[in-house]
């Protein structure tokens, strides 16, 4: 088969080289780059040591930041685990710049905290550790009236910043921040400070935080089964000895000079790299990050010792219980990042499953062999493990789906694959590749790869190419070497969990004041930025619309590379039409009058393709993508399975097995449970688009061939296209007419089902229980249905009030009071011009919190704190935010669909822009007071029976525990 891919792939990936070179003759600064990097990225290093890497993407004028440490939690020191996720949190605390009033007096506290917590830290006498706790408190409570709240996040915030975070993993902490570009210079002056200095401010509530942390981790029992498999692997290493989160005990008694030691220690200049995507001048760049970091001391670091781990000579088996659904990983140990071995895993485990044609594609989950089942690679620079997972289908043990999972690595062994799947496997990830050059972000994450696992950024680079190297021989012989008996396999059963929650201690509301405003933040202020020209959509002009046999036919150009995207789009989904979004969820594992259905996944693979079908709640979507050049093949198989799908028996009676057992593994996950079965049925009651499903009894007595039949029928049904290529809006017609033939006379869609909004006139608590340390809780109130002079204060009110780092919720309940490590509020914009504006708001806390942690959330949607500079901040936030987000590529058309949907036909970003200017904290508090104040809720709670006081959830009002039968209809 003739495979154009390889021809884009080539042009993408030309290198004359593989090592990095300098630059000199476009930049008055030296950069590394490396030859043929189609990313362009362009490296440096301070004097200091500090990294820097640059890639210029002019798509938008956005910048995607990424700060990277080398000091993961495989750092921290056996006896204070969680350390370096410890400091992660404390980072956003402001230095002695940022955050205070009065640093020398703040100082003085915060040393005397310091003393008393490492005092605490050593007291074995339980009543004395209590007394020393509220020492810290009434300390605590006075260092607070020196500070300034959330003063880091404010600046980032009115920055124009999106996706302001941080994480912690084995070998990294990684600070993340999404900025204008014309705010590049402001925003390192603030990294550089913040980089430089640490200050342990409001430590003892973000220690609250932690806990809070800690505790939904014990919730999570994937995460035990993952940890379980790195305990067997890696009994030595850290990765194996000790999590992120860190052990309880350590958590509960935490040492300030330890995590100032370890601050000192690690984050130098040269342990740290910038990483930066987006519209950016390197030259001014390197100017400026010499200028806030170039003072920055470098130091040496301590090397980390390797501990030796035995290979394993025969299974380790592991297991832990919990309420959720059954599972299993089954892990491999291998050399880390950068080696022969992590290439090699890489390519097995898309031989293994790439989601279309991998072994454990077709011959588990195609063929309904398990419920689910896949694999991945979990690369580290130390080690990588190689995981595959399943789940059970009814009445399978997971020591059955243990086994079909190690016969597909015996196939790898035995060479049984199809000798053109390396081949195509290699050609899948060059085009991911390509795609993911469209993204800021993926650039960004690869420098940090690259910086994190000490790769030479050459090899990262031209990987694939390496990887294309590779021979099924290469393949067969690598498995049969390192695939032995040799793995840890990790079973999730059903059962009591043994893991316990931290207690909350005894903690006083610290001050917040937001009025105030550090020097630093004043000099922040003063400097100014070329304003961006905010760029909106004339959907007009942008999307070319013409009729293909009275189909409507809208056209976007791919502007960045040759993939395609072509979708049908019918208004119609499973609330109007269950038996169709059966059809569609039975048609992947239907084959046709000339292909099995394992020949059509194979076939779609080896072009480079991916085709699929959805069913939303109101909309069918049947969709391709993939290479342009092969886009006739893609439209003629696409076509082919649409008009010849052949109904299986055998195939259906599976499929309605597994739906049945899916719908009883739904039950036991408790977000499953939460967000959508209790929230539909506060919003709708009873009767809602989540318990309105097929019965059981309807399921099995259903005429297959009517569902096939419902399948074929699409094409002559009411739809419009979409498409989106590289190619004229008229080659693209020519080529889809040319497959998509039918009458003129297509078949109206039924008319929507429409589920009625209850009113919520008055409380009600709608409780569910569950097994979990936490307890969470979901505020509905209806608000008017789709007003679109609501936006631009509804945008603004979400920003201020109650999303976001800097927001009032956050700044009140978690920074202030330390009642919940999430709780968050916002108006919420419907998706349909019919459907009603809603006011939500969620709470997840422990369940000795619930009181409190409700009362605070209650008293400030009732009383909106009222500061002026927060406004102002969040206000400007809003606007550069509008100024500097472009929706391009084939979003233009998504975004039309959405306004379309709301009965709009322009870009509604641009109304916001222009009315949020003219928006004052008197119109904000006459919005809250409208829309906010005084509201009743309809509150959807889940946690354990046993933690919780059931009379403070009857206190909120009218109160009824839900069966989960009554939750999902079944």
């Amino acid at each position: 088969m003739e495979n154009k891919l390889l021809i884009l792939i080539a042009i993408a990936c030309i290198a004359s080289c593989t090592t990095n070179k300098q630059v000199t003759q476009q930049y008055k600064h030296s950069f590394e780059q490396v030859e043929g990097d189609p990313s362009n990225t362009l490296m440096h290093t301070l004097d200091n040591g500090l990294r820097v890497y640059l890639s210029v993407n002019e798509a938008e004028p956005r910048i995607q930041t990424l700060i990277a440490v080398k000091a993961g939690s495989k750092f921290d020191p056996s006896e204070t685990t969680g350390l370096a996720h410890y400091l992660e949190h404390m980072m956003f605390k402001g230095t002695h710049s940022i955050g205070t009033k009065d640093w020398e007096s703040e100082k003085v506290l915060l040393d005397e905290i310091a003393a008393t917590f490492e005092a605490h830290k050593e007291e074995s006498d339980s009543a004395k550790k209590v007394a020393l706790y509220a020492r810290i408190d009434s300390l605590s409570l006075e260092a607070s009236k020196f500070s300034i709240a959330n003063e880091y996040d404010k600046m980032i915030s009115s920055l124009g910043a999106t996706g302001t975070n941080a994480y912690t993993s084995n070998d990294e902490t990684v600070y993340i921040n999404d900025i204008p570009s014309n705010e590049l210079k402001k925003w390192l002056m603030v990294e550089g400070e913040r980089f430089q200095t640490l200050v342990l401010r409001l430590f003892h509530t973000e220690l609250e935080t932690v806990y809070e942390e800690f505790n939904r981790s014990q919730d999570s029992d994937r995460r035990w089964v993952y940890q379980g498999v790195l305990e067997g692997l890696l009994p030595n290493h850290p990765y194996g000895t000790q999590t992120t989160i860190g052990v309880g005990e350590h958590l509960k008694n935490p040492s300030m000079y330890n995590i100032h030691e370890y601050f000192n220690t690690y984050y130098v200049p040269n342990n740290v790299a910038i990483c930066l995507s987006g519209d950016l001048d390197p030259d001014a760049t390197i100017d400026w990050i010499e200028q806030y970091f170039g003072d920055w001391q470098a130091q040496d670091v301590p090397e980390f010792q390797m501990p030796s781990d035995k290979d394993l000579n025969e299974p380790i088996v592991k297991e832990t219980f919990g309420p959720q659904q059954e599972m299993l990983y089954i892990g491999f140990k291998f050399d880390g990042a950068g080696t022969k071995e992590s290439q090699m895993i890489s390519l097995i485990d898309m031989i293994l499953a790439n989601s279309q044609a991998g072994l454990i594609d077709i011959d588990l989950n195609l063929k309904q062999k398990v419920l689910s089942a896949g694999s991945f690679p979990s690369v580290m620079k130390d080690h990588s493990v190689h995981l595959m997972y399943g789940i059970p289908k009814e009445g399978q043990t997971l020591e059955e789906v243990k086994d079909l999972l190690l016969a597909e690595i015996d196939k790898i062994k035995a060479g049984d694959f199809d000798d053109w799947l390396l081949e195509a496997v290699i050609n899948d990830l060059k085009l991911s590749r390509i795609q993911g050059l469209e993204s800021n972000r993926n650039r960004a994450f690869a420098m940090v790869d690259a910086f994190v696992n000490e790769l030479e950024f050459a090899d990262l680079v031209f990987e694939l190419d390496s990887m294309a190297a590779i021979t099924k021989e290469d393949i067969t012989d690598f498995a049969n070497q390192y695939y032995t008996d040799n793995y840890v396999v990790s079973y999730k059963r059903m059962g009591e969990s043994d893991r316990h929650s931290v207690p909350k201690p005894q903690i006083t509301a610290v001050e917040v004041d937001r009025e105030s405003q550090s020097d630093f933040y004043a000099a922040f202020d003063t400097m100014s930025s070329v304003r961006l020209t905010p760029k909106f959509v004339d959907y007009k002009s942008s999307i070319s619309v013409s009729s293909l046999n009275d189909i409507e036919l809208s056209y976007v150009q791919n502007e960045n590379n040759q993939i395609f995207e072509l979708y049908y789009i019918f208004d119609i989904g499973s609330n109007t039409d269950k038996e169709l979004a059966l059809a569609i969820q039975y048609l992947p594992y239907l084959g046709t009058n000339t292909y099995s259905a394992e020949e059509l996944q194979k076939e779609f693979y080896r072009y480079g393709l991916k085709f699929g079908v959805n069913a939303a709640s109101d909309q069918v979507f049947v969709f391709l993508t993939g290479l342009e050049d092969n886009l006739d093949k893609g439209i003629e198989l696409f076509e082919h399975v649409l008009a010849n799908a052949k109904a299986d028996s055998l195939v259906y009676r599976e499929l309605v097995n597994d739906i049945l057992k899916s719908r009883l593994n739904a039950k036991l996950d408790k977000g499953t449970i939460l967000g959508k079965g209790l929230g539909a049925y506060a919003k709708y009651g009873a009767d809602n688009p989540f318990t309105d499903r097929l019965s059981t009894e309807e399921l099995e007595s259903m005429d297959i061939n009517n569902l096939v039949a419902k399948i074929k029928e699409l094409s002559t049904s009411e739809h419009r296209i979409f498409y989106y290529g590289q190619m004229t809006a008229d080659d693209a017609k020519v080529i889809i007419a040319k497959h998509h033939t039918h009458s003129r006379d297509l078949t109206p869609l039924p008319q929507k089902r429409a589920y009625v909004e209850l009113a919520t006139s008055e409380n009600k608590v709608f409780y569910a229980p569950y097994d979990m340390q936490q307890v969470e809780l979901l505020f509905l109130s209806k608000d008017e249905v789709f007003n679109p002079e609501l936006l631009a204060a509804s945008r603004l009110f979400n920003e201020y009030f109650g999303a976001g780092l800097s927001s009032i919720v956050f700044q009140e309940i978690r920074e202030k009071k330390a009642l919940a490590y999430s709780a968050y509020s916002y108006m919420a914009t419907p998706s349909n011009k019919d459907k009603s504006h809603y006011l939500n708001a969620y709470i997840g806390t422990q369940a000795d919190k619930l009181s409190d942690a409700t009362a605070a959330m209650f008293e400030l949607m009732n009383d909106m704190p009222e500061a002026e500079m927060q406004f102002n901040a969040a206000k400007e936030a809003v606007i550069k935010k509008l100024e500097s987000s472009w929706v391009t590529g084939s979003s233009v058309y998504w975004e039309y669909e959405s306004a379309r949907d709301l009965g709009l036909d322009y870009d509604v970003n641009r109304q916001i822009y222009e009315e949020i200017k003219n928006i004052t904290l008197d119109d904000l508090k006459a919005f809250f007071d409208a829309h906010v104040k005084g509201k009743s809720y309809h509150i959807c709670v889940i946690g354990k029976k046993e933690n919780i006081d059931l009379d403070v959830l009857r206190s909120m009002g009218e109160f009824q525990e839900l069966s989960l039968e009554e939750i999902f209809g079944y």
